[in-house]
């Protein structure tokens, strides 16, 4: 079935099936590395391949997919920082002495002569047990050992606006920096589709005939049959791909030049969000998208439109998406 959908299909079947079922797990148990390796093989290899147990190079690290959308990612869970965030607040509750069976068991049998932040785990001691000493041991060596620290920390995690298990994620998971494109590329009236392709083709992870150098083919571009193909010649170097956003945005009126993906991303980056200024960011998704899908049918099934039919489906898709959001106010954007 998997292979039927797109990525955006499959990103959401992740995020809302199957890692909501690993969840359940990760909140009840400390899940093993063995097991959370087995775990993101097979949700990686549905992702990027739509099978399960079909193994394929991904085109995205999945480090990076499980990255914040402001940080290039798409804000996936990390499965292991996910786990630690749940043990977390296991060990805050434990500190807390919450009115619990299991807690005033744990405060039996492993603290009655011992505080949490200083007992040890023995050889003999639950996995459970073992591996709630393990974050508290990472906790207490972010804060210099000092227990006064790390539970200021916690109690801040637990006072702050936001779940605590929010900013227990946020203390665990690998970070990376704050991307300029993130606002634009998922701007939230876009369809998901739109804007993952729109993702890889900002990261430059498309398919490109120049990253599949290793295999042989014409590297010559579909639309024109002049220059290689890359990132940077289809979007929008091109001479038919250029010709063919220049007529999207004359439409829109938009009279910057916007020769590329960064410099478009840099132009309609939201210093509003007025329906004009969303539609306008809207639109650049629409165009990397039919620009990629286009590329495709001509390399894959022989058939090409030309430049004012490719605009005659962009202006369907964008009024397709417009009715959805705002159908009283069409006339902003009036047909040609």
């Amino acid at each position: 079935m998997g292979r039927y959908l797109t990525y955006a299909g499959r990103l959401e079947l992740l995020r809302s099936v199957l890692f909501g079922k690993v969840q359940f797990w990760l909140n009840i148990f400390p899940v093993p590395a063995s097991v959370l390796k087995q775990i993101i093989s097979i949700c990686r290899n549905f992702l990027w391949t739509g099978d399960a147990c079909r193994g394929s190079s991904a085109i995205v690290a999945w480090k990076n997919v499980c990255f914040p959308t402001n940080e290039g990612g798409l804000g996936l869970f990390d499965l292991q920082a996910r786990n630690r965030s749940f043990l977390s607040k296991q060990l805050w509750n434990i500190h807390l002495k919450s009115d619990s069976v299991w807690i005033r068991w744990i405060h039996h049998f492993y603290l009655s002569s011992d505080s949490v932040w200083s007992v040890q785990a023995h050889h003999s001691s639950s996995p459970l047990w073992k591996a709630i000493i393990t974050v508290r041991e990472v906790i207490s060596q972010h804060c210099g050992g000092s227990e006064v620290e790390s539970v200021s920390m916690m109690r801040n995690w637990s006072n702050s606006t936001g779940p605590f298990l929010a900013h227990a994620y946020d203390f665990f998971r690998p970070s990376g920096p704050t991307v300029p494109w993130g606002r634009v590329v998922w701007e939230r009236w876009s369809l998901p589709k739109y804007s993952f392709i729109l993702w890889l083709a900002t990261l430059g992870k498309l398919k490109t005939r120049d990253r599949l150098w290793f295999i042989p083919s014409d590297p010559s571009c579909a639309f024109c049959r002049c220059e290689a193909e890359s990132h940077a010649h289809l979007f929008f170097a091109c001479n038919w791909t250029g010709r063919l956003w220049d007529r999207i945005k004359d439409w829109l009126h938009i009279g910057r030049r916007m020769s590329s993906i960064s410099s478009a991303i840099r132009g309609l980056y939201p210093k509003r969000s007025n329906l004009v200024s969303r539609m306008r960011r809207v639109s650049l998704g629409i165009t990397v998208y039919l620009i990629w899908e286009e590329r495709n049918k001509r390399i894959f099934n022989a058939k090409s439109r030309e430049v004012e039919a490719m605009f005659r489906r962009f202006q369907i898709l964008f009024y397709t998406v417009f009715y959805f959001h705002d159908k009283d106010r069409l006339q902003l954007f009036p047909i040609q």
